[in-house]
């Protein structure tokens, strides 16, 4: 399901093909509309209407002013398009109703990045927007869940991509997905994604870290509503992003989006105890052999003493390779603390959902893999917003992490 559908007013179809091209290749669905009446009679099905070239008796502003003063329509942005960068002409446009208006020549970039941020204005007034339920009122929580271990190959990014996919099932376009593995990120090879833009450019713009609207044009738009923030396509680039670009990039997507999920990878540096700073839940997967065992100890051990994880941890058995090696009570013995969800033996679910770049959640949606990962996705991020579980409070009542400090 594409993230948004807009409609473009265009009388041009040369110019149109230019636009659609732009706007589809980032994940929009677009219609496009010869004349004002076919329009208006579409405007009330789309998220965004664009005003372009328009032939007639009616101007773009007569359009506008037509869109805004319909009641029906009160809740669709407008954009138009000016034809110069003649000041008066864009004044009219504003006084018409439109919401924002973007002069020629335009950069491929500057459209995406305004559709986006328009897109989202009009999505956070409505969130925003206070929910009375029998008189009681409710407001959405805005929630971050890191996936991290201290040894690689365990799945971490298997479960944080269908972690988020879930997520995205019932909140599109409002979660993100975020590769800080930075050197040899795998997000996007889970999602068959080639992004454009990755968190390395983000670092180099200053203001798409301090701004909710810029920060979402950096994202990859995936078919299933999830956003994606990619890792640099280059293992050299992880050095340019700092402790300060994670933390700061952080905070912005919590403003952008309601849900924040992050593949934390399995280095632990300051940038990862960013993200456990700003998380709500943590899941550590735990693969049933020693060696993994005694890394996820040591590990343990380390963040105890930090005070850096506290109660937030979510221990998750991985036993998508290997079945009866160590026992659960083994591995909870080995933990000192009870594990959340075990995901189940299979050989060959997992890795044709990384070959084929289909999700375990949609690929293979009523196995019980699935099943797993879309629980372990609702224990993460809590029921209706809230905190995780109660279980895991119980679960969490002994074990290292009761040394708090």
């Amino acid at each position: 399901m594409p993230a948004s559908s807009i409609l473009l007013l265009e009388s041009d179809p040369v110019v149109g093909a230019g636009i659609e091209a732009i706007l589809t290749g980032t994940g929009y669905a677009l219609t496009q509309a010869a004349n004002a009446d076919e329009a208006l009679q579409l405007a009330a099905d789309h998220q965004l209407v664009i005003v372009d070239v328009v032939t007639g008796v009616r101007t773009g502003i007569d359009i506008c002013a037509e869109i805004r003063a319909t009641p029906s329509l009160s809740a669709v942005p407008v954009m138009c398009i000016s034809a110069s960068d003649d000041v008066e002409e864009r004044i009219r446009f504003l006084e018409a109703g439109a919401d924002d208006v973007m002069a020629r020549p335009f950069d491929a970039r500057e459209l995406e990045a305004r559709v986006e941020a328009l897109l989202l204005r009009f999505q956070r007034s409505r969130d925003l927007a206070p929910i009375s339920t029998d008189g009681a009122v409710m407001t959405r929580a805005r929630r971050a869940v890191a996936v991290f271990s201290p040894k690689g190959g365990v799945g971490t990014t298997t479960i944080a991509t269908n972690v988020a996919v879930a997520a995205a099932a019932t909140r599109p376009t409002q979660v993100v997905l975020v590769d800080l593995a930075l050197q040899f990120g795998g997000v996007a090879t889970h999602l068959n994604l080639r992004p454009r833009q990755t968190l390395a450019d983000i670092v180099r713009d200053d203001a798409a870290m301090r701004e909710a609207e810029l920060i979402r044009s950096y994202a990859t738009p995936h078919s299933s509503g999830l956003h994606v923030l990619a890792a640099p396509a280059q293992p050299e680039a992880a050095e340019t992003i700092t402790q300060s670009h994670v933390d700061r990039i952080l905070g912005t997507l919590l403003d952008a989006y309601e849900l924040v999920v992050v593949d934390a990878g399995s280095t632990l540096d300051e940038r990862v105890l960013a993200v456990f700073e700003r998380a709500d839940t943590v899941l550590l997967p735990v693969y049933p052999e020693i060696a993994a065992l005694n890394a996820m100890h040591t590990l343990l051990e380390y963040l105890t003493e930090t005070g850096a994880l506290g109660t937030k941890a979510m221990f998750v058995l991985n036993n998508a390779f290997a079945r009866e090696i160590l026992k659960l009570r083994d591995v909870e013995s080995a933990l000192g603390s009870k594990v959340t969800l075990e995901l189940p033996y299979d050989p060959f679910i997992y890795l044709k959902a990384v070959n084929e770049g289909i999700p375990v959640v949609i690929g293979a949606a009523r196995s019980i893999a699935a099943e797993r990962l879309v629980r372990l996705s609702g224990l993460a991020f809590g029921r209706d917003g809230g905190g995780p579980l109660g279980v895991q409070d119980e679960h969490r009542s002994g074990g290292l992490f009761r040394r708090r400090r």
